[in-house]
């Protein structure tokens, strides 16, 4: 086993509609050693995105150096499936809510299949954000915790690094191979202050490990959750009551917050069904009323409630944690559980949650979380592609089952092989190019870039090599080709 510890730069925060520009790179052991030095690669960006002037303000990475010293993306993709091996552990820091997702778009634009890097062979990925958060309930004396002045913590990479001596020897932050050092050297540092709870967190990778212990735990004793989403007056903790999956086939279970009273929670569930909401407003009320959607396969950080020892218990207790109150409403539930009410309890909290069928996307970048799972047949196709080879892909036109990869294949050898492309097609390609950057609802387009501007232009915060930066940007904007 070793773990691939990365991290992107990217244009923009859309990883349908933006493009990563830089990846670095970490390869460990599982002890965290390195296997070697870390590396990063800058990447260009198709003719049909433009990089936000506001990610560069963030990353620092001039367009004119990405675009003449990067490989295009279908490299950066046979990079990544040859660096991500069997038995390799992907990490990196709040990766699954953004890293991770640009990796599955890159694989699925560039006709690998979109989720298999994420579990096959003994592979799987792991995020070191949430453990961070379980070692500040847990263990908080592991490391120093940068503060704001209004006394919270802050968990961004860039502060806990330097305020930890993490960043020795690297030259700055916000830059895909810094990033990465620091995120292996943090996830050191907790393994070998604390392996037990680091290991304990390790686990929570695994979905059937974190089924298991809902079901050990999640309907008798209640379980505890270290989430973000808590927020800094919970201490960044919940305490659930975790009764039912979703669906019979569902990775998804219910929990209730034990802060909240369950006749409280059954009549505000009772008045949603009556009171239809839009989307946004009755995942708001949910909220409120204390329900919330366990993932198995996303590494929730459950705890048992029992075993706390006592000096975080202590500690969460400062932030109101009442575990008597708790347990009374958990004796409720369980009283609720053994009585017709439940049944009833099941039937609103699934009608509600249950998925309401979201508007297909009419572009076929933008569908890879509506669309169906690749067959086995369309897998077979796609492990012929010849993705590099510019000649054979011009007559690559397999017989796919699955609608969108006809459309794909075309984008792909668009955006990485123009020369493939035949007058007709240039021509096609060029029209749909000029659509996007003047007319696309999503990504960058020439206008929002002039608002984005005339936004930063307001700013009074700008250092002098910020504006220099974007003065650059402005210059190697007005250089490039028509839209």
């Amino acid at each position: 086993m070793q773990i691939l510890w990365y991290d992107y730069e990217t244009s923009g925060r859309d990883p349908a509609a933006d493009r990563v520009i830089q990846m670095g790179w970490q390869l460990t052991d599982p002890a965290m050693e390195p296997l070697g030095d870390p590396d990063a690669q800058l990447v260009r960006l198709p003719d049909d995105v433009l990089p936000s002037p506001g990610a560069l303000l963030v990353h620092q990475i001039a367009p004119e150096l990405h675009q003449r010293d990067g490989i295009t993306e279908a490299e950066l993709a046979v990079k990544l499936d040859q660096l991500i091996a069997p038995k390799t552990l992907v990490g990196g820091y709040n990766s699954r809510r953004f890293d991770d997702r640009f990796t599955q778009h890159i694989f699925y634009r560039c006709l690998f299949d979109p989720y298999r890097w994420q579990f096959s062979e003994g592979r799987g990925r792991f995020d070191l954000y949430p453990v961070v958060l379980v070692f500040y309930v847990m263990a908080p004396e592991a490391i120093h915790w940068p503060e704001d002045t209004d006394g919270r913590p802050r968990f961004k990479l860039d502060r806990i690094g330097p305020l930890n001596q993490l960043d020795v020897g690297i030259q700055r932050a916000h830059d895909a191979g810094s990033d990465v050092m620091m995120t292996a050297r943090l996830a050191r540092a907790l393994a070998l202050y604390y392996p037990d709870l680091f290991a304990d967190c390790l686990r929570m990778i695994d979905k059937h490990h974190v089924t298991d212990v809902i079901r050990g735990s999640g309907r008798t004793e209640g379980l505890l959750e270290v989430t973000a989403f808590g927020g800094w007056e919970s201490g960044y903790t919940r305490d659930l009551w975790i009764p039912f999956r979703v669906s019979e086939h569902s990775n998804d279970y219910v929990a209730f917050d034990l802060n909240q009273d369950p006749e409280t929670v059954l009549a505000g569930l009772q008045q949603l069904t009556e009171n239809p909401l839009d989307a946004a407003e009755l995942s708001r009320a949910l909220r409120e009323l204390g329900v919330h959607t366990i993932r198995t396969n996303s590494q929730p950080m459950l705890f048992r409630r029992d075993l706390l020892d006592a000096e975080v218990t202590r500690r969460l207790q400062a932030f109101g944690r009442d575990v008597d109150q708790q347990n009374k409403h958990r004796d409720l539930w369980h009283h609720i559980q053994e009585s017709p009410a439940f049944k009833q309890l099941y039937q609103l909290v699934i009608s509600l949650i249950a998925p309401s069928d979201p508007a297909t996307p009419d572009d076929v970048d933008f569908m890879l979380y509506g669309g169906p799972f690749l067959s086995d047949h369309d897998k077979a196709l796609l492990a012929e592609c010849p993705r590099l080879d510019a000649d054979k892909l011009k007559s690559y036109a397999p017989a796919f089952e699955d609608a969108r990869y006809p459309e794909l294949v075309f984008r792909y050898r668009a955006r990485n092989f123009p020369s493939s492309l035949n007058p007709g097609e240039w021509r096609q390609w060029q029209q749909r190019r000029r659509a996007k950057l003047i007319e696309g609802e999503r990504g960058v387009t020439s206008a929002k870039i002039h608002d984005e501007l005339n936004e930063i232009s307001t700013r009074e915060d700008l250092l002098p090599h910020q504006i220099e930066l974007l003065s650059e940007y402005v210059q190697w904007l007005d250089a490039q080709p028509p839209i």
